[in-house]
């Protein structure tokens, strides 16, 4: 039998056996395929079938309607509660399910549903992805009751229901809501409690063995070249295609002009088409000015392939644009300098829209300067712009037509937190990675020459945000089930893939590796060359290479070089922070309410401050991964702040708390939010927010001053401000223990924490 073989069957032995029987901590318990369980609840069962589940426990699992619909079967049982207390409720899943789709199952209590679909305050009570949650252990998804509903009663309804996969790009409710086709992950039980930090009735057997994954053993190097052969097949057929080449083909055709191994490398034919290119987007911008509007980054992918072949293309820009009586340098400045001008009156507050809008700014002024120097901003006012989006400097907010900032977050908000995550508004997960590249791209633009050095502020804030999210991996099989680190997504607040994929010094979409090679900063390089021991790099590139489109493919015209300049660095002992044999660390950012710890094998993420857009929830988020057990807890915390004496409304709205988007067709199968109507109150926001009404989301209304969460073992506050400090009366329990931060033993019985410090006691 094999090691993680006899720790699974150890860790479900103790759950199968302590199930039967309720021990005080927990409130009510049921074990689905148990008879006398499900009987004993009232179990009504649609659409579900009796499985032997994860090594023979029995499970149920929910299939999918007949005639096909996103609806899939349900679970209604009664379970008791506390009439006078917060209650949560417990689900407990096998981490190495998979269900064939990105299925999910929602949680409603007398009818109404628990949560919203769609990034809201509590998410859905299951959400799957590609790859298992925790293989060889058990997750523990935790939720809270709505108190409105629980308040003087002594059991309730719920229901649990699957539902099909959702697409959060989807334009359409047919795109965006999917039929459910699969069945669903196998259900094992439920519990009721008051503590959010929910132990098994047994308690979790600590003893059992942690299994070693092995590495991957392929693709290796040859995977370099396959993806030289499948960019050099895409260049045939651009430099063969009678059709137009959109922005991002002609820019990764301008790139792929400088890769000396390219099809494309000095090629006159490849020079021509990208002025073809060019010349066809002005020629549609002189019919119709407004086409600057259609999409973000205005023109600014065809300002940085100027940019990238200003040298060659001086043959041309004299030459007339055909099927106009003006010259390329008359046509196309006007054109960059337009799409400049327009974008700057419309910047746009989260990090990765600002860098996105901010960095294609940038590159049409600086096909300006290549155009027409006269008429291009001087570096420094278009590099500020980078400045501002990168959070070096405080964001100054949209420009008016003279160019005078609108400063409508105030004079001192800042894009990133001084420790350099971003803020979309509290941590993200894959949007936050989204950003590194952005600025990777942003400090690459700011070269002199291909050669030379970008911008040095740039580089530096681009090593110290790569450092700070290179916290949020830990570590868990691939899909395959080989050995690798994974980005942290469950805290994210934009993020609804769980858990998220492969990523070590970079995130896989933008081209692991390329900030180490780009910085050579020893840390990253640290980094890198873990994912090269670990054989994920060679992995991660064949899968870009395999995703349909040209986007995919521009970062990856560098990665032969990349490759070629990590395996000349010497050898880095720096590995992630969460790596196992890593030292323990806590690492918290008050800006953003956000803290990660290693206490042993004890591996914890939590944002304090979750999904607050409107007002004050008095929510967090919490991963908790243990070498047996895996927990995702949205818990009720204490939360101080100023009050405003302005409160929001909960709307009753199924799916997002920030659109009516696909809504009606929810309302038409009768969804009902189950918060619907709560009063939230809303925090005191800076005067200097001049855009801010209440009910608009914004970054500061819904933010607290002082966080405290006693979460099992560990009681975290955490101070977010820069001038105030609080007072904690230390819980007797917590009374002689250690604060991780510090490394001190707490014997005070009560603690100052001054501006920006946050306290871990662990017991």
């Amino acid at each position: 039998m094999s090691p993680l073989l006899k720790a699974s069957l150890a860790v479900l032995l103790v759950h199968l056996n302590s199930w039967l029987s309720c021990p005080a901590e927990t409130l009510d318990s049921i074990q689905f395929g148990e008879p006398e369980m499900e009987a004993s609840h009232g179990l009504m069962e649609q659409n579900s079938k009796l499985i032997t589940g994860a090594i023979e426990l029995p499970a149920r699992q929910l299939l999918p309607a007949t005639p096909e619909h996103w609806r899939g079967g349900s679970l209604t049982f009664t379970m008791k509660v506390d009439p006078a207390k917060q209650n949560y409720f417990t689900c407990i899943f096998w981490g190495g399910d998979l269900t064939g789709e990105h299925s999910r199952l929602m949680l409603f209590i007398d009818g109404k549903q628990v949560g919203q679909r769609h990034l809201g305050e509590v998410d859905m009570l299951d959400i799957m992805y590609n790859y298992p949650r925790y293989p060889g252990n058990f997750y523990y998804k935790t939720t809270p009751l709505p108190e409105n509903i629980t308040k003087g009663r002594e059991s309730v309804e719920l229901r649990i229901e699957a539902q099909g996969p959702i697409w959060g790009y989807g334009d359409t409710f047919e795109r965006f809501q999917r039929v459910m086709s699969k069945p669903s992950r196998g259900i094992y039980g439920g519990f009721t409690h008051n503590d959010p930090y929910f132990s098994a009735p047994a308690g979790d057997p600590k003893a059992v063995a942690v299994a070693e994954y092995p590495v991957r053993r392929e693709p290796g190097p040859e995977a370099l070249g396959e993806i030289k052969e499948r960019i050099n097949t895409e260049i045939g057929k651009m430099l063969k295609s009678k059709r137009d080449l959109n922005q991002e083909a002609i820019r990764f055709l301008a790139k792929a002009c400088l890769e000396p191994w390219c099809d494309a490398y000095h090629n006159k034919t490849a020079l021509e088409v990208v002025v073809a290119g060019i010349d066809r987007h002005y020629l549609l911008f002189k019919e119709d000015p407004q086409v600057v509007e259609k999409e973000w980054h205005g023109f600014g992918q065809l300002g940085d392939a100027v940019r990238l072949l200003e040298n060659p293309l001086r043959l041309y820009i004299d030459q007339k644009v055909e099927g106009s009586a003006e010259t390329r340098r008359e046509a196309w400045t006007k054109m960059f300098a337009t799409s400049r001008d327009r974008k700057v009156t419309q910047r746009r507050s989260y990090t990765n829209q600002s860098m996105i809008v901010d960095m294609n700014i940038y590159t049409c002024n600086r096909a300006v300067r290549a155009l027409s120097p006269t008429e291009a901003w001087p570096e420094p006012k278009a590099v500020s712009l980078l400045h501002e989006s990168a959070g070096i400097e405080p964001w100054s907010g949209s420009w008016d037509e003279r160019g005078n900032p609108s400063w409508s977050l105030g004079k001192s908000h800042m894009l990133l937190t001084d420790q350099g995550l971003t803020k979309e508004l509290g941590y993200v997960g894959h949007y936050g990675e989204i950003v590194i590249g952005m600025m990777l791209e942003a400090y690459e633009s700011t070269r002199p020459t291909m050669t030379s050095e970008g911008d040095p502020r740039l580089k530096e804030q681009l090593i110290k945000m790569s450092k700070a999210r290179g916290v949020f991996r830990y570590p868990l099989p691939d899909g395959d089930g080989y050995r690798s680190m994974h980005i942290e997504t469950v805290i994210g607040w934009r993020d609804w893939y769980f858990p998220g994929g492969t990523t070590y010094e970079q995130m896989w979409t933008e081209a692991p590796m390329e900030v180490a090679a780009a910085t050579l900063d020893p840390v990253l390089i640290g980094y890198g060359q873990q994912m090269l021991e670990d054989n994920q790099y060679f992995a991660s590139l064949k899968k870009r290479s395999e995703l349909r489109g040209v986007a995919p493919l521009t970062r990856l015209l560098s990665a032969p070089g990349t490759y070629q300049k990590i395996m000349e660095q010497p050898k880095s002992k720096t590995r992630l922070p969460m790596a196992p044999g890593q030292p323990s660390f806590v690492f918290s950012d008050p800006e953003i309410g956000v803290l990660a710890l290693k206490n042993g094998d004890d591996l914890l993420y939590v944002s304090l401050y979750w999904r607050a857009r409107y007002a004050i929830n008095k929510l967090a988020r919490i991963h908790h991964l243990t070498p047996n057990v895996e927990r995702d807890v949205t818990m009720k915390i204490e939360t101080r702040f100023e009050e405003s004496g302005d409160f929001f409304e909960l709307p009753d709205q199924t799916n997002e708390p920030f659109s009516r988007r696909h809504e009606r067709a929810y309302k038409d199968e009768g969804m009902e939010l189950a918060v619907a109507g709560e009063k939230q109150p809303i925090a005191k926001v800076p005067p200097d927010q001049t855009d801010y009404k209440p009910g608009k989301e914004n970054p500061y209304a819904g933010k607290g001053d002082f966080y405290l969460a006693h979460y099992g073992p560990y009681l975290i506050a955490m101070n977010c401000t820069k001038q105030q400090t609080f007072q904690l009366e230390v819980p007797e329990e917590f009374k002689g223990s250690k604060d991780l931060v510090s490394g001190r033993t707490v014997s005070a019985s009560s603690l100052t924490l001054k501006p920006w410090q946050t306290l871990v006691l662990f017991r």
